[in-house]
């Protein structure tokens, strides 16, 4: 019998293998939605101990004035656990540790399924009112801002697409949390007539009495490690992309 994850990802090639304006689409992504919906935490095997940040003593920086031990935090904010990626779909768990947040980002011409295994997250997203990639290249975007979503691990997947909803930041609250994201097609890959897109980072500012973001360097206080994925066996589909 297969695992939950691994209908997850049968799903997922289904539904993005092919045209994303057919019926068929928007029928498997109802499909793909209800299967994210029976993930959680146990269900891919999530570490516990990824929640949690781990300190140590770091003696050679002691405050010789106060005479405290300095301690400093040895994981980034945020793992990142890839399950799954080829040419079309990209399926990853991001953890975020206690204080940690997903900056303002963008998703050119992806859809997204995002389902929360672990705590609960504000989701606060922005769709551009200019649909072409080569508007939403520039500087500044002109954005409707939606309503903000609290989401935890017994709700319904939330999902982006190509413009509605495609610029959000995840912030956690009330303590460490983890989601599944379901990205179609992934950054990497090129898309015809459009060619390479890349993750950009955005912050709100009003400009007139109008709200717009501006794009923004990397934010500083954001980076991520990884570690592997220890769920149940995906072989039959790693075997596919050799």
């Amino acid at each position: 019998m297969a695992s939950k994850i691994e209908c997850v990802l049968k799903q997922a090639l289904i539904t993005f293998s092919g045209s994303y304006t057919s019926k068929a689409f928007h029928d498997n992504l109802v499909k793909l939605k209800r299967n994210a919906n029976e993930l959680d935490a146990r269900s891919i095997n999530l570490d516990n101990r990824l929640l949690k940040w781990d300190t140590q003593e770091l003696n050679c920086n002691l405050d010789k004035l106060s005479g405290n031990t300095i301690f400093c935090h040895v994981k980034a904010p945020v793992t990142y656990i890839e399950v799954y990626e080829d040419n079309n779909v990209s399926i990853g768990i991001f953890v975020l540790r206690e204080g940690a947040k997903i900056p303002l980002h963008d998703h050119p011409y992806m859809y997204g399924v995002l389902k929360v295994i672990h705590g609960k997250v504000k989701i606060q997203s922005y769709t551009p009112k200019q649909t072409l990639y080569n508007q939403l290249n520039e500087c500044i975007i002109d954005v409707i801002k939606l309503p903000p979503l609290i989401v935890n691990e017994s709700d319904e997947p939330c999902v982006l697409c190509p413009t509605e909803g495609n610029i959000h930041q995840v912030d956690i609250v009330d303590g460490p949390a983890a989601f599944i994201d379901i990205l179609a097609p992934p950054y990497r890959t090129e898309i015809p007539d459009v060619g390479k897109r890349n993750c950009r980072y955005f912050k709100e500012v009003n400009v007139s009495d109008d709200l717009k973001l501006v794009v923004i360097p990397d934010p500083k206080d954001y980076w991520s490690d990884t570690a592997t994925y220890t769920g149940p066996p995906l072989k039959s589909f790693v075997d596919s992309k050799s």
